[in-house]
């Protein structure tokens, strides 16, 4: 990513916080400037909120509205300053549900920048509110004032527009996660500050001096969480604890420390899911993100009629245990010791594999025929990257592998072998395949001796068939737990190679191998269509898997 396209990014991920959390913390001062309660204020905001949720697609759509997407991005900064200029009742109603209006473009342009940073910056911006509210907490205009000057400025770098292609099936299940991240960011920020005001008699700026030292803990809570939790249901499950540890926390600084727990393991889940979703879906995201957090705002005051506000924190982990489950659900299970191979839900980008769901004991056979299995093998290799779904072995995410870590750990290996310009030859190239046992590459040869009489010649001067018997004799050399076989042409005559791979605990994936070989494997058949089997036969006679090409073919 180019630095100034960085710095759009991370301006535009400032804003939403920044506005939004200087009137809610600023909200009680503002409520008895315009004599009306202080919670009124985040209720107009939510409801601007409500209907942005509904434009920010419309905004985000193509290149059509570039003009909108600047004024969104500008105008959260410019009401606050209205707003402190004019405190009237008709303004600031108005200008604050315009300001909600503008928080979910904002944050989907935010999701636009596959979370390098951006999470942190939206922390920034929440820092920046709780600095204003501490400092300003007796004077809210002007509070209101430096939020909106500093907001402004933020908004004058929007941010690129996101791509929210195909967006439903792409992130669906990341949206409990992401209602989870809001979850806990509405759930924590008044009842701490409520708890610091009643339990522990906390008045005023020193307040959001506590709070100030929560977001500041969880911006290097989030830096260090993001490195050491790789999981994001993990790093919810921490942020869950943290709200058990602001509800239970016997002094202040519990309470602030319980606060930097929420912070950090929200934003460092945020800054992990923004990655795996890659910008797609950015309404999407943001829009799920943002219920949750209303969801939170809301239950709060309706739950502090029938208890406390520290057993309404600890009530509000409920919702995020339901989310975090519904997550699990949707997730595709990484179990320790799994197959070799298991899809889900996995798709290109030219949808050639649309959301194919594949799971392969070692030992297996399997034969794709039709549009897709190529590209079924570029995915499984790694040479193409995934646009969806994942793929696993043993237990281990390898959709985002490169394709030479997929080699390196002998998890996949590709057949007809790709030499591309190696100037080794046929003998050293298996031989820096197992430089502790030389004797295994004059065994392998022994198999192939049509490979056997070119080892002297460069690898890259083979042609297609001495590609494809240089790959098999790697597979014999590497062990590894998939082989990928573009076995178009391939001679039936191998099939025992292949056998014994398949023996060794393979997967042997195959794209339009000849009916006779298929046969002699007693492979299993998959037929695609429109990037999914449309036709499956265990382990099928010529005639039957004849028949069933044939009723496929256009």
């Amino acid at each position: 990513m180019r630095h100034g396209e960085r710095v759009h990014i991370v301006g535009s991920a400032a804003v939403a916080p920044l506005a939004l959390g200087s009137l809610v913390l600023l909200g009680d001062g503002l409520g008895t400037l315009l004599s009306f309660p202080g919670q009124v204020v985040g209720y107009m905001v939510a409801m601007g909120v409500l209907v942005g949720i509904g434009v920010s697609p419309w905004v985000l759509r193509g290149e059509g509205h570039p003009v909108v997407r600047r004024l969104l991005c500008l105008l959260p900064g410019l009401s606050l300053l209205v707003m402190a200029a004019l405190p009237t009742v008709p303004v600031f109603a108005s200008l604050a549900m315009v300001v909600g209006l503008c928080i979910p473009t904002l944050l989907a342009m935010t999701r636009g920048g596959a979370g390098r940073g951006m999470g942190y910056a939206g922390v920034a911006g929440a820092a920046g509110a709780v600095a204003v509210a501490a400092v300003w907490q007796d004077e809210p205009r002007l509070g209101l004032a430096v939020a909106g000057v500093f907001a402004a400025f933020a908004g004058a770098f929007p941010g690129p527009v996101p791509d929210s292609r195909r967006a439903f099936r792409e992130v669906r299940w990341m949206l409990p996660d992401y209602a989870a991240v809001g979850w806990a960011l509405g759930a924590v920020i008044l009842p701490a500050a409520r708890l610091l005001l009643f339990r522990f008699e906390l008045f005023g700026a020193d307040r959001m001096y506590h709070l100030l030292a929560a977001v500041a803990g969880g911006c290097v809570l989030a830096f260090l969480l993001g490195r050491l939790a790789g999981e994001v249901q993990l790093l919810l499950v921490v942020a869950a604890g943290g709200l058990l540890l602001v509800a239970t926390a016997p002094w202040a600084a519990g309470v602030s420390a319980g606060a930097a727990v929420v912070f950090g393991a929200a934003m460092a889940a945020l800054s992990r899911l923004d990655r795996l979703a890659g910008g797609r879906g950015a309404a999407l995201t943001a829009t799920a993100a943002l219920l949750g957090g209303l969801g939170a705002y809301g239950a709060e005051p309706l739950l502090r009629m029938f208890a406390g506000s520290g057993a309404v924190l600890a009530l509000s982990t409920i919702p995020m245990a339901l989310l975090i489950l519904w997550s699990v659900y949707l997730t595709p299970a990484a179990e320790a010791g799994g197959p070799p191979l298991a899809l889900w839900r996995l798709s290109d980008a030219e949808r050639s594999i649309d959301r194919l769901d594949l799971r392969a004991e070692a030992g297996e056979k399997m034969a794709f025929y039709g549009p897709g299995s190529q590209s079924l093998l570029r995915l499984l290799s790694g040479e193409a990257r995934a646009d969806g779904g994942r793929f696993l072995s043993r237990g281990v995410d390898f959709t985002k592998a490169t394709a030479a870590r997929r080699t390196e750990l002998r998890v996949s290996h590709r057949v007809p072998a790709v030499p591309g310009d190696d100037r080794r030859t046929v003998a050293e190239r298996l031989a820096d395949l197992t430089v502790s046992d030389p004797w295994r590459v004059r065994a392998v040869l022994e198999v192939f001796p049509a490979l056997a009489e070119r080892r002297g010649e460069p690898a890259a001067d083979l042609d297609e068939t001495g590609a494809l018997l240089l790959g098999l004799a790697e597979a014999l050399l590497l062990r590894p737990r998939i082989v990928l076989v573009d076995a178009r042409g391939c001679d039936p005559g191998l099939a025992p190679v292949l056998d014994g791979l398949a023996a060794g605990g393979a997967v042997v994936v195959l794209a339009e191998p000849p009916v006779p070989l298929t046969t002699a494997l007693g492979a299993h058949a998959h037929l695609l269509r429109h990037g999914r089997p449309a036709d499956e036969l265990p382990h099928p006679t010529e005639e039957e898997l004849t028949a069933s090409l044939d009723r496929g073919r256009p």
